[in-house]
């Protein structure tokens, strides 16, 4: 099932009389999509394309992050070309003001025809109520049982605010442009504020944070400051310590990011990525005994963490614990941790116990994950690390 984003009702001249309603079309279509995954028999995904108008439309061609100003009609929708397996497309209109209303239809695309076309029409604060009929009607149309699930929150309006978060977190991850970037951790936090139980509001927070701290999508003080606005509301919240750790380190800063970790840790001490992510805070700042330690008590908790493996490596190695440190490094490839720096490591580690050709392999390996090629530099740099032997690092 492909799901498409919900026209909206428009004035006489085509446009939205509120651009919050543009914002709902699109984010209810979106988790009426997730809502009908829930059974895993029904996959429903939302179209990655939206436009004024069916794909290929003269109307709509090229315009990107909108949503549909009206329906389309049945002739138009059964047009369309579906990804192959696609078997319905669900589309529809939606409003919400002080009260909800979906028209949802759901087209059989081989038989090219309706199966449903359904009205729901609740007041606001029955919004999950109104979400649950409309995916139990999708569900009872195709013979199938309708998705059970409990919402992350209770809280009708922190709801909303959490979805005005997704769409924004959405056009940023799409390339589109925001007017503020700062601006768009406020309905996380309004969520949160809120609900400060509203665990995957919070989660959706920390991870926009992330991503414009190491994409580059918005401004790093701006994901800084809304995960210390997050801490403010909720104190408990581990991850937005987490979080401003990874930005701590990728400043350079380990022992700021030591602290951060600490706190986190305090808060959840059985949160085992803290484990991983502690010891390299450790290694950044040449404490490599220490970071041995808290790797090591990562892989305590879960053997298969490839990151914590390579951490292990690298802190074995500038303790002078060779034949550990290359046995942790070929265990982390045999993990599937095939990165360069992997291979470099073991080019190094290896000519000291006289396993050179194995050096120059992973030497080799390294620059083919690298891109580079093999220019006479290289060759001639290879031919030298075999002549002295391999000795040393």
């Amino acid at each position: 099932m492909m799901v498409f984003p919900f026209s909206v009702p428009t004035d006489g001249r085509g446009r939205m009389a509120d651009d919050a309603q543009g914002v709902y079309a699109r984010s209810l279509a979106r988790t009426l999509a997730e809502r009908l995954t829930m059974p895993r028999r029904l996959a429903a995904r939302l179209a990655a394309l939206t436009t004024d108008g069916p794909p290929g439309s003269a109307d709509g061609e090229g315009q990107g992050w909108v949503v549909a100003s009206q329906p389309w009609t049945l002739d138009q929708a059964v047009k369309l070309t579906l990804p192959k397996g696609t078997e319905y497309l669900l589309h529809g209109s939606a409003e919400l003001t002080d009260r909800v209303r979906l028209r949802i239809f759901l087209v059989d695309s081989p038989a090219k025809q309706l199966a449903l076309d359904h009205v729901v029409l609740r007041p606001r604060n029955e919004l999950f109520a109104a979400l649950d009929e409309a995916a139990m009607a999708v569900a009872r149309a195709l013979g199938e049982s309708a998705p059970q699930g409990a919402w992350p929150t209770r809280d009708v309006e922190a709801y909303l605010a959490y979805l005005r978060g997704r769409d924004l977190a959405a056009a940023h991850a799409a390339g589109v442009r925001v007017v503020d970037p700062a601006q768009s951790f406020e309905p996380y936090l309004e969520a949160a504020r809120r609900d400060p139980q509203f665990v995957e509001a919070q989660d959706r927070l920390v991870a926009l944070a992330l991503d414009f701290a190491f994409s580059g999508r918005g401004p790093v003080a701006a994901a800084r400051a809304s995960c210390e606005q997050l801490l403010a509301i909720d104190p408990s919240a581990y991850k937005a310590h987490a979080a401003l750790a990874e930005m701590d380190l990728l400043a350079g800063d380990g022992k700021a990011a030591e602290g951060r970790l600490l706190r986190a840790l305090q808060l959840a001490p059985g949160w085992m990525g803290g484990f991983e992510r502690m010891g390299t805070a450790l290694l950044r700042q040449g404490r490599f005994g220490e970071a041995v330690a808290w790797f090591e008590r990562a892989l305590a908790v879960r053997a298969d963490d490839t990151a914590a493996v390579q951490g292990l490596g690298a802190a074995l190695a500038e303790c002078g614990r060779t034949e550990e440190a290359v046995r942790a490094f070929e265990r982390a490839i045999s993990l599937g941790a095939h990165s360069a720096e992997a291979h470099d490591a073991l080019a190094l580690l290896l000519p000291s116990l006289g396993r050179s050709k194995e050096a120059r392999a992973h030497r080799r390996q390294s620059r083919v994950l690298l891109g580079k090629p093999r220019t006479v530099l290289y060759l001639l740099r290879d031919a030298w690390e075999w002549v002295l032997g391999g000795t040393g690092r």
